[in-house]
């Protein structure tokens, strides 16, 4: 009786843990805030403070990276958990969702640099929304 009730509890604490993604929450300017790894936080280098990301409405994006503006079109994958970015030079770009709500955004980069950092963004609200 005792491992069903423990058995029980497991499932209940794992599948609440599953955040559903909610779209409305990525309609924002994304502001690089900080990186994290499994032991600390780390701010982010000279060269990319004031990187920043803007989903918008319709589908395209925004993004400052080290300093560099780009643009393309975005997609948000619920099943997989995970936003693809595709820029206007033919660049393509994952980034997994760790977290999200309408203030604070963690993901990882599907790249081999940055794929052990978890990148963390705050909101900023757009102006006129």
């Amino acid at each position: 009786m005792k491992s069903i009730i423990f058995t029980l509890t497991l499932f209940i604490s794992v599948t609440s843990y599953a955040q559903k993604i909610n779209q409305e929450d990525l309609y924002t300017i994304w502001l690089l805030d900080k990186y994290s790894d499994e032991e600390e936080y780390y701010l982010p280098p000279k060269k990319e403070v004031g990187d920043s990301l803007a989903f918008k409405q319709d589908m395209t994006y925004t993004a400052v990276f080290e300093g560099k503006k780009s643009n393309g079109t975005w997609l948000l994958n619920t099943n997989g958990k995970y936003i693809e970015l595709l820029s206007d030079q033919g660049e393509r770009e994952k980034l997994y969702i760790h977290f999200l709500s309408n203030k604070s955004m963690v993901v990882t980069y599907d790249t081999d640099e940055f794929r052990i950092w978890e990148v963390h963004y705050v909101s900023r609200v757009i102006e006129g929304e």
